[in-house]
């Protein structure tokens, strides 16, 4: 298979050749990587075989002074999406999966715009300006998004943090009062757009009682899966015939291990609860930072390579 069908059978619930799989490494390590290989442009998923790429994500411009940041809903410019789609229709021909730039959501963009208290305090303090400010950031994003749907990416990657590692950030009502409605208008915009395209929700931690609700809005994919957080073979046992998992290996509690033999154990049995069935892309729940050695990074792909094959699985 080509990495595109392999993540497209696994986006269909249908087991490919072997497990499609990434990892996104920060710009410390990514410079490292170039280093290491003595070619300043090196590209990382390339060079890896990576299935799927996400894209870096559109460049906003900042509120501009004396415009008050509640009225500043900035436009993507048209150049950038064009670069975009001919980045996208280039990976395609190479049948590579090709994932959106993520674009923080409207939780996170709230919480740009008015400050991380205000945002949870504002719905029971002034629910009316909440209503206003939700809505006008509901609005640009489906712009921001469907910008990303008319590149033809095959996944569009929306979402919000709203979990700690112990916990959501909001009570389950707040969330389906405020939220849940704007996040089902964003993904029947989307579909809309292209009814093909598979949406990715991200949210880093503890987000496993609304999976529920982000199945029944018509999200395809849950991005980070952060096992640190939450029980991942529950996830894909409860969830998995209605839900695809992107992520699971623990950046915490499995790629910073200190021993490469350590690494492989645990990306192996994250692979024997996530691949059964298909509806897997194998990665990091988090993207790589510097604690996480190159070692390390190694017995990740030389793991998912050795147990990642559905055959041997079978």
């Amino acid at each position: 298979m080509t990495p595109r069908e392999r993540v497209l059978t696994a986006l269909n619930h249908r087991e490919p050749d072997r497990v499609p799989f990434n990892m996104r490494i920060c710009p410390e390590l990514l410079a490292q990587f170039r280093q290491r290989l003595g070619d300043p442009l090196a590209d990382w998923s390339t060079t890896q075989g990576h299935d799927i790429r996400p894209l870096d994500g559109f460049a906003l411009e900042p509120c501009p002074d004396g415009v008050a940041v509640e009225e500043w809903t900035p436009p993507v410019a048209a150049d950038q999406i064009d670069a975009a789609a001919r980045q996208v229709r280039a990976l395609q021909a190479q049948d590579v999966a090709v994932c959106s730039g993520y674009q923080m959501g409207v939780f996170e963009h709230a919480k740009e715009w008015l400050g991380d208290v205000d945002t949870l305090t504002l719905p029971h303090l002034d629910p009316r300006r909440c209503e206003r400010v939700l809505d006008r950031i509901t609005g640009w994003k489906m712009a921001v998004y469907g910008a990303w749907v008319s590149t033809g990416v095959d996944v569009v990657w929306i979402g919000d943090d709203l979990g700690t590692q112990r916990s959501l950030v909001m009570s389950p009502a707040d969330y389906r009062h405020w939220y849940r409605p704007r996040h089902q208008r964003l993904v029947a915009h989307l579909k809309g757009l292209n009814p093909q395209v598979r949406v990715a929700f991200h949210c880093c931690g503890h987000v496993a009682p609304l999976v529920r609700d982000l199945i029944d809005i018509g999200v395809d994919i849950l991005e980070a899966v952060q096992a640190e957080a939450m029980d991942i073979g529950y996830l894909k046992h409860e969830f998995g015939r209605d839900l695809c998992f992107w992520g699971g290996v623990g950046a915490q509690s499995v790629l910073a291990r200190p021993s490469r033999q350590q690494v492989i154990d645990g990306v192996r049995q994250t692979l024997a609860k996530m691949m059964p069935g298909g509806g897997y892309i194998a990665a990091p729940c988090h993207t790589l930072t510097e604690e996480v050695t190159w070692d390390n990074i190694e017995a990740y792909h030389e793991a998912v390579r050795q147990y990642g094959s559905y055959a041997q699985a079978g």
